[in-house]
């Protein structure tokens, strides 16, 4: 399914939004064919030498266009295309369709808002004792319970509202680890750690009112079109809702503005 989204274009600098554009996209799309990808499926439009208006933006949305030409967009159409995430690629026209496994190559490079967030009521400390001569294995596992979404409370104090006991427990038979080594506590709805409530531990860990600022600026910015183009609106919401935790509801504050920021970002898509 194409999304396509129509947005007031004021008239811009184009290589300082493409610069903005660029910078935004850092740490959501790292391939040329991921972003052909998502230029494809979102409908992003852009004019390649030899293409104009097809309805096909590729990397204009995120860097300077000088650096592709026709072989470029070729070679990468043809990739996408003999890795099944294509379908039917004419030259020219460049009539493309995603595939399924296109669509589920999407959903593991792009960040997605969760709607429903079953929570069971507890939070979950995770403490580890790993000594300096595996430090390789301790500096994996702290990357590790970044990418399941962790907060760092302290040194080796990690917190998350969402239960990691399957998923460590992968990581640790994997990385041939000791179970003792890793403890796994867990606090129920009126717990604290400290002087800090659940709500207060939340924010000191994931720096939430941070986050939020970020969403305010972007519901600012697109009802005073500040954001300019489509690819901008795109890559401003995602490189948002890639830093967001997403903790469940009941643990954010009352003037929490992520959702609102997601239902204007799902009208414009629509």
């Amino acid at each position: 399914m194409h999304v396509h989204y129509e947005i007031t274009i004021m008239v811009v600098d184009k290589k300082e939004l493409s610069r903005k554009v660029k910078r935004l996209s850092e740490g959501i799309l790292s391939k040329t064919v991921d972003m052909m990808l998502v230029s494809i499926y979102f409908g992003l439009e852009a004019s390649f030498s030899g293409y104009s208006k097809t309805g096909l933006a590729g990397e204009k949305a995120i860097t300077d266009l000088s650096e592709f030409n026709y072989e470029t967009i070729r070679n990468t159409l043809s990739y996408l295309k003999r890795r099944g995430l294509v379908g039917a690629v004419k030259e020219k026209i460049l009539l493309t369709e995603i595939t399924k496994e296109g669509k589920k190559r999407l959903n593991s490079i792009l960040p997605s808002y969760e709607e429903k967030r079953i929570w069971d009521g507890l939070i979950y400390l995770i403490t580890y004792d790993l000594p300096r001569q595996r430090n390789i294995q301790r500096n994996l596992l702290r990357e590790y319970l970044k990418r399941i979404v962790c907060g760092s409370l302290q040194y080796s104090v990690w917190v998350t509202p969402y239960n990691p006991k399957k998923l460590i427990e992968e990581f640790v038979e994997k990385h041939n680890l000791d179970k003792e080594l890793i403890l796994i506590s867990s606090l129920g709805r009126d717990g604290t750690i400290g002087e800090f409530d659940l709500r207060e531990l939340m924010e000191k860990v994931y720096n939430l009112s941070g986050l939020n600022s970020r969403y305010i600026n972007f519901i600012e910015d697109v009802k005073n079109k500040t954001i300019v183009s489509k690819e901008q609106l795109l890559f401003t919401f995602l490189s948002i809702l890639k830093d967001d935790p997403q903790i469940p509801f009941d643990l954010l504050s009352e003037d929490w503005v992520g959702d609102k920021a997601y239902v204007l970002f799902k009208d414009y898509l629509k």
